[in-house]
């Protein structure tokens, strides 16, 4: 629909300048002039007399819930990668601080949860290993003074 406008105002635009050019001076192309202005404009607004209001306002409603839908996702989206990360980092300090005290660890998983700050903490860890319990303790205290997860939320599994 727009493109066909847009083409009958370049032609129109056309027509009229060489309908222009070559009109003597004078009264005659004065009202040349006011007719290919009024041509124009004709041209340009007699879409307008068509143009149907409610459903360009239903639409344009449309587009704004799918709009929110859509930021809301995509913050749901990005806090659950931030989260992610968060929690990968973690696991990855627990794994460096066992192999720092030489505490045999194959895995760490640590659940993130939202603070009143803010932030993404640490709010509990699952560790699996085999080690006794000497090394567990001294790790589990390094967890509880580091990452600020009581000894209460640090379950161990063993494989034995």
């Amino acid at each position: 629909m727009m493109h066909g406008v847009i083409r009958e105002v370049c032609a129109l635009s056309v027509f009229c300048g060489l309908a222009m050019s070559i009109m003597p001076e004078g009264s005659v192309k004065r009202v040349a002039g006011v007719l290919c202005t009024a041509a124009l404009l004709i041209t340009v607004l007699t879409p307008l007399r068509d143009f149907d209001m409610d459903s360009y306002a239903l639409l344009l409603a449309k587009y704004k819930e799918e709009e929110a839908a859509l930021t809301a996702r995509g913050e749901e989206i990005n806090e659950r990668l931030n989260r992610l990360v968060i929690e990968q980092e973690y696991e990855a300090y627990i794994m460096d601080k066992a192999a720092e005290k030489n505490v045999a660890v194959k895995e760490a998983e640590v659940e993130a949860q939202w603070s009143t700050e803010g932030l993404w903490v640490p709010y509990t860890a699952e560790i699996s290993s085999d080690a006794p319990p000497s090394q567990r303790a001294m790790l589990t205290e390094a967890i509880k003074t580091d990452l600020g997860i009581p000894e209460e939320r640090i379950t161990w599994k063993c494989d034995e």
